[in-house]
């Protein structure tokens, strides 16, 4: 059954792999150096891939059941078109990360990551890029450190707005989006280690959906920051959903000063591979704006 990469769910990567991940340019023979390591955090080791560069520093949230694996091809071609320290990372219970054994706490793993770079040496000086459910978190995770955040882009992001036009009570009975499966104690205990971080994510049995959006919907952005939202202009959710999908991006727009909405005609979702080179220019915008005085 088919899924859309916004929320994470079951079968979240075969969609993503289906439409198209690592069409983004090859990296050179002189792409940066690679740094790959775990990092504790308290109850689990959080797995980060860095691509050695200069400041400031990006890091990439990549879309909901996706790891640092969907930045394996764009991560250096960023870092080398920037000369910025780019990282990437599984988040907790994806890829090489752990999988706690507590409930999903969005506020929780927004600490741990901080917590993580902290321990880096990289919680400064950074500007935040996410891809759909992991521009949601940019939310938090700005309004969590707005002192460290000099920037944002947005890659086609799955918004507390969207929800907002469409209905808590829509979403929640959508499948990609709030609508979780039921599954019998022996269905859940052979799903893959993969798979119940998605459920988990997405706050099995019940959906956290609601709860997610409370907490972010009062949150400010930090201001006086460059700001880009990126947006697809190819249709590849439902018809009817399209069109909030793309008001919810304007709404995002307008409520932070300064910040610039651009579209993204040749792309669908996976604008990063679709077209990266309007990605990396987003990026390099936001780098130059962030070390001009506002």
């Amino acid at each position: 059954m088919h899924k859309d990469p916004l929320m994470p769910g079951l079968g979240i990567l075969a969609v993503a792999a289906a439409i198209g991940l690592g069409s983004a340019p090859a990296p050179s023979a002189d792409a940066p150096a690679v740094i790959e390591k775990m990092v504790n955090v308290g109850p689990i080791d959080l797995f980060f891939r860095i691509y050695a560069g200069g400041a400031p520093t990006v890091l990439l949230e990549s879309g909901g059941g996706l790891d640092s694996g969907e930045w394996t091809t764009f991560g250096p071609c960023l870092a080398k078109a920037t000369a910025s320290t780019v990282v990437t990372y599984d988040r907790a219970g994806f890829g090489r990360s752990g999988l706690p054994d507590t409930p999903y706490d969005l506020a929780q793993e927004t600490g741990w990551l901080w917590a993580a770079l902290e321990k880096l040496g990289l919680d400064k000086n950074i500007i935040l890029a996410g891809h759909s459910y992991g521009g949601l978190l940019l939310r938090h995770e700005a309004a969590t450190r707005p002192g460290a955040v000099r920037g944002l882009v947005f890659i086609d992001p799955f918004t507390v707005e969207f929800v907002d036009l469409m209905g808590i009570d829509y979403c929640n009975g959508r499948e990609g989006l709030g609508k979780l499966p039921r599954l019998s104690p022996e269905q859940y205990a052979g799903l893959s280690k993969q798979d119940r971080a998605d459920l988990r994510m997405a706050g099995y049995p019940g959906g956290n959906l609601a709860a997610k959006c409370d907490l972010l919907r009062p949150l400010a952005y930090p201001q006086d920051i460059p700001v880009r939202i990126i947006t697809s202009g190819r249709t590849w959710m439902r018809e009817n959903e399209m069109p909030a999908w793309r008001q919810a991006h304007q709404r995002l727009a307008a409520s932070i000063a300064g910040a610039k909405l651009v579209v993204a005609s040749e792309s669908d979702h996976m604008i990063h591979e679709r077209q990266p080179d309007l990605v990396i220019k987003a990026v390099a915008e936001v780098i130059a704006e962030s070390r001009t005085p506002r």
